[in-house]
């Protein structure tokens, strides 16, 4: 059986570190893995109007080492302080915990994020059974103490050569939600999610090289719900590529995502009776290389954000709007030793962000000039053995004077 090298106590203290006391208010890039649909996020949805800086905090506090491979165990997240009420948060801890000569294992998986409908957080507990040398079958559930709102994944992947694999996963949200549930809400047409991912190592040695695609697809569900006075149709659609290389000492990273949601509301209460539709399509595209023959492994970055979003936000902000933003961002840095352990990785972020957002409740935004952010990550190495890696990265604001948000990560294989 594979363990776990972190004490129990470690593994506590560093998730409370980066879960806080305060709610998570930003969203990473997680389409690499299962993004199904979620109850809160049709009725709820996000419960904030973003400001200028969103996205620029997302891009300054996001994952300094490369991310894990979907095979891969450990500990990864970073959190950071995006205003003074609010907190970036991207945590994740999978282990496959293996038995029986690994023909099974024990998966668990908790996350805890946010993407563009609000936060949410997830603890996969599951079994994996090896078909054969190359052909698995998992069984997950994502567990609730209400019955109601647990999830139930199926999945199988089957490994091509190497380290490399497709993946696919059938996902039933709120399993028995109308059988268990003790409200009045109910589903009129149960939403399910598919998600397919391909990967394709280029190096038997660098697993992290190569390319990965990954979709996830949740077709139209309708949900009513009496509590909130409201009945949603929804569907979704989102996407990822990625794709690293080296050619010598050049390392290479380009990667595009997206999403479309549509949905139609139905409203209906003591002072209301109307329907809204809601759109959302988003574009996000990176690229950044890095030369590692050189002293420093200086590092060039361009990233661009499309984002456009009209209608009915739910009933968090309960309120009609227009958002569209357009942010191209180039950035650069390099890595300067400090000690054996301990390396300062200096950042400079600078955009110019065209942010066009209107709401009836006079939540405006007109913004079209430059921002900027200087950010300087000390990278400290907590365990050679296990290529442990725990940063604290303070940021600085380059548009205006002020602190630019604190932000701390922990890279910690098993």
């Amino acid at each position: 059986m594979k363990r776990p090298l972190i004490p129990t106590g470690i593994v506590l203290g560093i998730t409370l570190i980066l879960s806080g006391a305060l709610a998570p208010n930003a969203f990473p890039s997680n389409s690499h893995f299962p993004q199904p649909w979620r109850q809160d996020a049709v009725v709820q949805g996000r419960d904030e109007t973003y400001n200028t800086e969103r996205f620029l905090h997302e891009l300054t506090f996001d994952h300094l080492q490369t991310p894990p491979a979907a095979t891969d165990n450990g500990i990864r997240g970073t959190g950071g302080s995006v205003s003074s009420r609010r907190l970036y948060l991207d945590f994740r801890f999978r282990n496959d915990f293996g038995f029986n000569h690994d023909r099974q294992g024990f998966l668990l998986d908790i996350q805890r994020g946010e993407d563009l409908d609000g936060a949410y957080q997830r603890q996969l507990v599951g079994f994996r059974h090896n078909l054969t040398d190359r052909t698995e079958l998992w069984i997950q559930g994502d567990v609730f103490s209400d019955k109601s709102e647990s999830d139930v994944y199926f999945s199988a992947r089957r490994y091509l050569n190497g380290n490399s694999w497709i993946h696919g996963s059938w996902i039933l949200p709120d399993t028995y939600f109308n059988d268990k549930t003790d409200t009045d809400d109910e589903f009129i047409r149960k939403p399910q999610s598919f998600f397919l991912q391909w990967h394709q190592a280029h190096e038997a040695t660098h697993p992290t090289l190569g390319t990965t695609a990954s979709l996830t697809v949740s077709p139209t569900s309708e949900f009513l719900s009496r509590t909130e006075n409201l009945q949603v149709e929804n569907e979704s659609l989102k996407a990822a590529l990625t794709h690293r290389f080296r050619q010598q000492s050049w390392h290479w990273h380009f990667e595009i995502s997206g999403e479309r949601t549509r949905r139609q509301y139905r409203l209906f209460g003591v002072d209301e009776s109307a329907s809204s539709a809601f759109s959302r399509d988003q574009i996000k595209l990176a690229t950044r290389v890095t030369d590692t023959g050189r002293r420093y492994h200086p590092y060039l970055g361009l990233y661009y954000l499309d984002l456009d979003e009209e209608g009915y936000f739910g009933r968090a902000l309960d309120d009609v709007g227009f958002t569209r933003r357009r942010e191209p961002t180039i950035y650069g840095g390099l890595s300067l030793p400090l000690s054996a352990r301990t390396t300062l990785t200096p950042g400079l972020y600078l955009s110019l962000p065209d942010i066009r957002q209107t709401f009836a409740e006079n939540r405006d935004r007109r913004h079209h000039s430059f921002t900027g952010k200087l950010a300087l990550p000390f990278k400290t190495i907590i365990s050679e053995r296990d290529h442990a890696i725990l940063t604290l990265n303070p940021t600085f604001y380059l548009h205006k004077f002020g602190f630019g948000g604190g932000n701390l990560q922990l890279h910690w294989p098993m």
